[in-house]
């Protein structure tokens, strides 16, 4: 069977859901957007994107007799040039560019998640870096972890086979899971039990102890090298002929019993990988495995015996009709954003937001200004920031917890549940506070004048005037809460709100209204209520988003 098609009204409700799951957060500006559209032009518009993005650059410097110095620190690369195309000599090295670089591809990689275009680009990359996993502290290689990551935003929606076989062959993956150790003569069969357990057919799927062996086995020979005849080079995965088993692979009867014939020459090792991920790809068990995966990360957690039945396994069964299809994930991804469950009530509202989704949702949907490419040291001193709060609440982004990912990802029966706790509830409060109250603030000291010691404070007067009408206090409210909640609130929540915040206990509407024209009239005005416009909307929107409701999507 296919997946059953959603055939339901497509409203501001429904468009809110979908856009609340594929994108961080959801501006007044996103809705205006796609408003008005048919599900299928939404979908496919999400689904249309490359890999347009413009690498991380050196926006970092170090002390120099007191003085900021761009020089003082990885010096071959020029400050606001790319250094993700120069190799580091590592037999010369004697500062830490090592570690800057890693803060900027992560400074760099929060910023993207904040400027994303209005598409599922960056919410992919984002479900691949939590399930192909790497932990860039454990390699600590800025140029192979910017490497893997710009495989993930250029095969995004392609053929998820030819994905794993290039993330197979990654430096950051081959040094992470010991694959730059495996060599004939001492098997090392890490990756080949992480291919088969965490990347493709899953704990328990019918594989056997004698499959890895044989895996690591057909993996063995490749390594990592970081120069070029004597110099210093990119990191980039090499082939030793020497060192690969050249001898005959036999798997278990989960896989036919089949054998992979060894083989030699220059591209032994090649062939070998494709023909194991030939066999691994076949199975049903993958292609479940995979679209669990895509669930847990899209639409809930927790896959009962009617969604496996009825959900599962159809978009699996297209999963595997399209093995070969170049635009696989593409396919999968269509199926799974314009089906009929994802928009059932069930669906809507039931998940816990990710670190990620609450720090860089607040940024987006309250449109926290940002500095423009010209000030790039204020960029990404201010990228680094939200990437810190969303680390700080639970989602260091460049490196989950193990080679299993994040929990909330995979672990019943909690699943995003766990996104919350005794430490993380208060980050996350901590960022919604900071963010609104104070807006992000760049250091004093920069090499550049004009990024040191700037404010960027949401201006939440220019966000409500994006709403239907923001002089009626009633309508305010219920576009706020639209805005802010996944799930609907009482009425008398809203008039709570309404009287607390926007009529400051007053008991007429005209409070509000009165007050919010004499300002938007003139934000100079002498007039004492208006004055306190800007302050009330702060006040109400950052008690909003200590709701529970604010924490789903």
């Amino acid at each position: 069977m296919a997946v059953t098609p959603y055939t339901g009204a497509f409203g501001p409700q429904e468009l809110r859901h979908l856009l609340r799951r594929s994108l961080f957060g959801v501006s007044p500006a996103d809705m205006a957007h796609f408003n008005g559209m048919p599900l299928n032009a939404v979908v496919n518009e999400l689904l249309n994107f490359t890999d347009d993005t413009t690498p991380p650059i050196k926006a970092y410097s170090d002390l120099s007799g007191g003085t900021p110095d761009p020089n003082a620190i990885d010096a071959p690369v020029a400050f606001g040039d790319t250094w993700t195309t120069v190799p580091i000599d590592y037999n010369t090295l004697t500062d830490d560019s090592i570690g800057y670089r890693v803060n900027s591809f992560q400074y760099w990689w929060a910023g993207l998640m904040v400027h994303q275009e209005r598409n599922l680009r960056e919410k992919l990359v984002l479900f691949y870096h939590s399930y192909l996993v790497t932990q860039g502290y454990v390699v600590f290689d800025a140029n192979s972890q910017y490497a893997l990551n710009r495989q993930f935003r250029q095969q995004a929606l392609g053929n998820f086979r030819q994905l794993v076989y290039d993330v197979t062959l990654e430096p950051h993956m081959l040094v992470y899971l010991n694959g730059y150790l495996n060599v004939a003569s001492a098997p090392d069969e890490n990756y080949g039990r992480e291919l088969m357990e965490l990347f493709t057919l899953g704990e328990g799927s019918g594989y056997t102890e004698a499959d890895v062996h044989a895996a690591a086995r057909v993996l063995t020979g490749w390594s990592v090298a970081y120069e070029n005849n004597g110099q210093p080079a990119l990191p980039h995965a090499v082939y030793y002929q020497g060192n690969h088993d050249a001898t005959d692979k036999q798997f278990s009867s989960f896989f036919g019993n089949a054998l992979i014939a060894g083989h030699a020459g220059p591209n032994g090792g090649a062939t070998e990988i494709n023909e194991l991920l030939e066999l691994i790809f076949a199975k049903e068990e993958c292609a479940l495995f995979v679209c669990r995966k895509l669930y847990h990360f899209f639409v809930h957690g927790e896959i009962d015996a009617d969604t496996e039945a009825n959900f599962i396994t159809e978009l699996a069964a297209l999963f595997q009709a399209n093995t070969g299809a170049p635009n696989q994930m593409r396919t999968v991804l269509h199926a799974l954003f314009t089906s009929d469950h994802f928009f059932s009530s069930t669906i809507r509202g039931c998940m816990v937001k990710s670190p990620a989704d609450h720090a860089v949702g607040i940024a987006r949907s309250l449109g926290m200004p940002f500095p423009g490419p010209d000030e790039f040291e204020a960029q990404y001193s201010l990228w680094g920031d939200v990437f810190w709060q969303i680390a700080y609440a639970g989602q260091q982004l460049t490196d989950p917890p193990n080679v299993a990912g994040w929990l909330p990802y995979r672990v019943a029966p909690a699943y995003d549940l766990l996104w919350l706790d005794n430490a993380t509830y208060p980050a996350r409060r901590d960022i919604y506070n900071y963010f609104c109250y104070s807006g992000l603030t760049t250091p004093p000291d920069m090499v550049q004048a004009q990024s040191a010691n700037v404010n960027y404070p949401i201006d939440f007067v220019a966000l409500v005037q994006q709403l239907t009408d923001p002089y009626d206090p009633n309508i305010l409210i219920n576009d706020l809460a639209e805005l802010l909640f996944a799930v609907p609130v009482s009425q008398a929540v809203k008039d709570q709100l309404k009287h607390n915040f926007l009529l400051q206990g007053q008991q007429s509407d005209y409070y509000w209204s009165s007050a919010y024209e004499t300002y938007v009239t003139d934000p100079n005005t002498t007039d004492m209520t208006a004055q306190m416009v800007p302050s009330i909307l702060v006040w109400l929107i950052t008690d909003m988003q200590g709701a529970a409701e604010n924490n789903l999507f």
